[in-house]
C-alpha cells in the first residue's frame, strides 16, 4: 500500500523533501559485554556462524508512521540502540510535511526519508532487518502484507487490526513467506505484568477464576481530531472501530487474557463476548464500554472504561484466583495477597514495557526466528476477535442522550464531554462484576445486550449495524 505524495493539507512532500536522504553505512557502538539484550540469543540468518556480541552488524530498522506515535517508537529504538545493536536506517510517512523539526532531526542522522511507505520496501531490500508499522488501525493490513511480501519481519502498531479477517489475511501473507510479526501491546512486556504472568504459569496463583478491570481517561475535542480516524467507525472501506476499548485502552484486553492463561506468552481464547458500546461525545465510534468476555478456559474477564469520566483513574486490574487475589494498576505496578497468608509486590516498569518490548523484537530478528515473541500476531488476533464480538454484540453505537451529559473545559484540548455519575458507576459495576445495565440503579441510557459466540468467527460486521 502505498503512503501518498501529499499530506492531509495538500502539500507535496516530495516537493519539499527529498525522496531518499542518503542513508549512513556506519555502524552505531554497541555496549561492551551486553550485545542485544540478555540471554542467549540466536544470530541472523544472513550472518555466517559464530557472530557474536561486538561481531554482528547492528539490526536496521524503519518505521512507518512518524507523526504520530511512530515518533516515540523511533525515540525509543535510539534510546535502545547501543544496548540492543540496532539502529533506525529509514522512516516514511506521508504527512512528515507537519513535523519539520523532527525531518531535520532524522535526516541529520543519517536516516533515509520517504513519502511513500511502498517505495521504502523496494529501497530496503537487503538493507533493512525488520519494519515497524505505526499508522492508523485501517492501514495496519495493507502496509504490514506489503512488508512481508517485501521480504521483512513486522512489529505492528496495537490493534493488530480493526476486523478478523484482515488479522487472517495478515497469517495467511506471513506465513506464506515464512516471517514473523509483534503485535506492540507493550503492557504485556511489562515488568509487572510478567510478575503476575509467571505466578499463574508457575501455577502459585492457582486457576485464574475472574478479571476485572475499570478505567476513566477523559479525551476532548483536540484528542479527536488529532488525525483522520480517531472516533470513527471507517474510514472511506476500511473499518476502523476506534474508541478506548479497542484503541487507548485496548491493553487491558490483552493484559487479562494474558494473566487468564496459563500458558506461557499464550492468551486465554476468548469464546462468548456480551458488550455494551455507548457514545456521550459526538463521534461515530464508542467511548464507553462495558465488555464481559467467558473463554474457553471457563474465566470471565470484564472491561469497564470511557473517555467520558469526570476524573482520570486507573486502569486498574483485579485477577481472583485460587490461591490469592493480584492486583495490576498502571504507573503503580502489582501486588498479590496469597490465601495462605503471604504476599508479593512488584514496582512499575519505568516505560510500561516499551522497552523490553523492542528488545523482544531486535532479538527475534536476530535469531531468525518469532517463537519467542510475546504477543505475536496469532495471539493478538484474540484482542481483535473481542472488540469485534463487542460490536457485534452491542449491535450499535448506543447514543447516550445530551440530558446525562455536560460540556467542560478541557484547557488546550478545547472542551470535553462528561457522562453525569459515570465515574461511580464505573468503579460500582467493577465491585459487583456486571456491566452498566446490571447495576441495581442503571442508568435509563444503559442498554442490555446478548451475548456473541466467537466460536469459528471469521467475518465482521454480522450483527453490528451503523447508524
Amino acid at each position: 500500500m502505498r503512503i501518498g505524495n501529499r499530506c492531509h493539507r495538500g502539500c507535496p512532500t516530495k516537493a519539499a523533501l527529498p525522496a531518499r536522504v542518503q542513508v549512513l553505512r556506519g555502524r552505531l557502538p554497541q555496549s561492551p559485554g551486553h550485545p542485544c539484550g540478555s540471554g542467549a540469543v540466536g544470530l541472523l540468518s544472513s550472518l555466517p556462524m559464530g557472530k557474536t556480541g561486538a561481531d554482528r552488524p547492528p539490526v536496521r530498522l524503519a518505521v512507518v508512521g512518524m507523526t504520530g506515535y511512530g515518533w516515540l517508537l523511533i525515540q525509543q529504538i535510539q534510546k535502545a540502540s547501543g544496548s540492543l545493536g540496532c539502529r533506525l536506517v529509514a522512516a516514511a510517512d506521508n504527512q512528515m510535511c507537519k513535523t519539520p523539526d523532527r525531518v531535520a532531526k532524522l535526516k541529520a542522522q543519517g536516516v533515509a526519508l520517504y513519502d511513500d511507505a511502498a517505495a521504502m520496501f523496494e529501497a530496503l531490500a537487503g538493507e533493512c532487518d525488520g519494519i515497524y508499522v505505526a499508522t492508523g488501525i485501517h492501514s495496519h493490513e495493507p502496509l504490514a502484507v506489503a512488508a512481508f511480501r517485501a521480504g521483512f519481519p513486522v512489529h505492528l502498531e496495537k490493534p493488530a487490526a480493526a476486523t478478523v479477517q484482515e488479522v487472517d489475511r495478515m497469517l495467511g501473507e506471513m506465513q506464506r513467506t515464512g516471517l514473523f510479526c509483534l503485535v506492540g501491546f507493550h503492557a504485556v512486556h511489562s515488568d509487572e505484568i510478567r510478575f503476575i504472568k509467571d505466578r499463574v504459569a508457575s501455577g502459585r496463583l492457582g486457576e485464574v477464576t475472574t478479571l476485572t478491570c475499570w478505567a476513566s481517561w477523559p479525551r476532548g475535542e483536540a484528542y479527536y481530531r488529532r488525525n483522520d480516524w480517531a472516533g470513527r467507525l471507517r474510514v472511506g472501506e476500511r473499518w476502523v472501530l476506534d474508541g478506548p476499548a479497542s484503541n487507548a485502552l485496548a491493553h487491558q484486553i490483552t493484559n487479562m487474557l494474558l494473566l487468564a492463561s496459563p500458558q506461557p506468552n499464550r492468551l486465554a481464547v476468548p469464546q462468548k463476548v456480551r458488550a455494551e458500546l455507548y457514545a456521550g461525545s459526538p463521534i461515530e465510534g464508542h467511548d464507553t464500554a462495558a465488555i464481559e468476555i467467558r473463554t474457553a478456559e471457563g474465566q470471565v474477564a470484564r472491561l469497564l472504561v470511557s473517555h467520558c469520566g469526570a476524573k482520570e483513574f486507573g486502569p486498574v486490574i483485579e485477577i481472583q484466583a485460587q490461591r490469592g487475589k493480584a492486583v495490576y494498576q498502571a504507573k503503580a505496578g502489582a501486588s498479590i495477597r496469597y490465601a495462605d497468608g503471604g504476599s508479593e509486590s512488584c514496582p512499575p516498569s519505568p516505560d510500561s514495557g516499551r522497552g523490553q518490548m523492542i528488545a523482544n523484537f531486535v532479538q527475534a530478528v536476530q535469531a531468525g526466528d518469532g517463537s519467542a515473541l510475546r504477543c505475536p500476531l496469532a495471539e493478538a488476533r484474540a484482542a481483535t476477535a473481542v472488540i469485534d464480538g463487542a460490536h457485534e454484540s452491542s449491535g450499535r453505537i448506543h447514543r447516550i442522550g445530551d440530558g446525562h451529559c455536560r460540556m467542560v473545559d478541557d484547557g488546550p484540548g478545547g472542551r470535553r464531554t462528561v457522562i453525569e455519575g459515570l465515574d461511580d458507576m464505573l468503579t460500582g459495576a467493577a465491585r459487583r462484576r456486571c456491566l452498566l445495565s446490571e447495576l441495581p440503579n442503571s442508568p435509563p441510557w444503559a442498554v442490555a445486550t446478548e451475548g456473541f459466540d466467537l466460536a469459528d468467527y471469521r467475518s465482521f460486521p454480522q450483527r453490528f449495524r451503523e447508524e
